[in-house]
């Protein structure tokens, strides 16, 4: 959890120290792929800071204003990550395919551009890594946005490496098509956490990953005939689960209670993820257990 909690000031420092090498390197050096390149680390920043800012806010405690906290600020901050890197993507495609059939060929860029994209590919690679198992760890959205971020940034500095190494040889028209295949890949990823993040605003299930291991867990229990009607969403980092038990009708409304606590229990203790568990206990019609 500790990792976890320092993972956006390690994305900032990274990406910031990235943001100026990069862009000194480019300047020094004659690469305006370098340069881009840069700028595409300062989106990272944005993106570090913006994950600080959902850790913050979705750590407050729940009040009368927020009666369910404050989780669902991630999925609207990973949305946001999404949305801007698409964005910043589609603007790289448009000056890639630009540079593909219009601009004319320049001298070549220094190699120092080049070994700048290389400490860049092993700084964004290992960062991807960190937060990405961070974020499968403590199960947040927006750490893995951040991890994608970073990754797309990682193969925008292997363009970059590609473009300068061939433009050396002559082959300048390698440098905008590396770019544009690049940029079908981070749309790729991140149109899949943009759609994620729409629907976990809009309470979309996760039946999916956890209503086997739901059913199976209750199913286990003494006194519990079926397991029906399971319901769950995702609150930030947490599940929210709804389901009916149903239990002999002969059953007290003592020992129905007492049922139905167990049930919550034993989710709340099997299941990491789980915050919140709503049973609502039905007497099985014409049948007994």
């Amino acid at each position: 959890m500790q990792c976890a909690n320092r993972i956006g000031w390690v994305s900032f420092w990274v990406n910031l120290a990235l943001v100026v090498l990069k862009i000194t390197v480019g300047v020094i050096g004659g690469s305006k792929a370098c340069i881009a390149d840069g700028l595409h680390s300062a989106s990272n920043v944005v993106v570090a800071v913006a994950i600080i800012m959902s850790q913050k806010i979705s750590s407050r405690r729940k009040n009368s204003g927020y009666h369910y906290g404050y989780g669902k600020i991630e999925f609207l901050l990973t949305g946001f990550i999404s949305f801007f890197i698409i964005s910043g993507a589609l603007a790289l495609l448009f000056l890639s395919i630009k540079h593909l059939v219009g601009e004319p060929v320049v001298s070549p860029p220094h190699l120092s551009a080049a070994l700048m994209a290389l400490v860049s590919i092993g700084a964004t690679e290992m960062l991807f890594r960190y937060m990405r198992c961070a974020g499968v760890q403590v199960n947040s959205q927006i750490i893995l946005a951040g991890a994608w971020a970073n990754r797309a940034n990682c193969f925008s500095s292997v363009a970059v490496l590609v473009g300068v190494i061939s433009a050396k040889f002559g082959y300048h028209y390698l440098d905008p098509v590396t770019a544009i295949l690049v940029v079908g890949i981070i749309i790729k990823a991140c149109y899949k956490m943009l759609i994620d993040s729409v629907r976990a605003l809009m309470d979309y299930s996760v039946n999916d990953r956890y209503k086997e291991e739901i059913v199976g867990i209750v199913s286990e229990m003494p006194d519990i005939c079926s397991v029906t009607n399971i319901k769950t969403r995702q609150i930030g980092q947490r599940i929210w689960v709804e389901l009916d038990i149903l239990v002999d009708p002969r059953c007290s409304m003592l020992e129905a209670q007492k049922t139905r606590e167990k049930v919550q229990a034993r989710l709340m203790e099997r299941v990491d993820d789980i915050e919140r568990v709503l049973v609502n206990v039905c007497p099985m019609e014409n049948e007994q257990c």
